[in-house]
């Protein structure tokens, strides 16, 4: 009878501390800096004088204020390429206290 206490006791446990670390799946917005590149789909800048065609190698930021010092310090040929400021999005799993009321489902 014990055991079976102290078994059915570490299962409580166990559940109430992983239900304690649950979290929320919710989109998080990052920027990038896009550009109009002759021979590519789509094309961002990977630094102040480089681009790629993918959005991997793109410079992304998550402040709007710093995308937007980085674009204003592109080189003279990045700038030619019509940059603009592109919000993207990728979904985290954030801890409860960290989600700050967002609202998503569970991971």
């Amino acid at each position: 009878m014990r055991r079976m206490q102290t078994a059915l006791l570490s299962a409580l446990l166990v559940f109430s501390a992983s239900a304690a670390q649950a979290g929320v799946k919710v989109r998080v917005p990052y920027w990038v800096v896009g550009l109009e590149c002759q021979g590519y789909d789509q094309c961002f800048a990977a630094s102040n004088g480089t681009y790629t065609g993918s959005l991997n190698g793109a410079r992304r930021f998550d402040d709007l204020n710093a995308a937007n010092r980085f674009m204003n310090s592109l080189t003279s040929s990045i700038r030619a390429k019509s940059p603009q400021l592109l919000e993207q999005g990728e979904f985290v799993c954030l801890p409860q206290e960290q989600a700050r009321g967002r609202i998503g489902p569970a991971c």
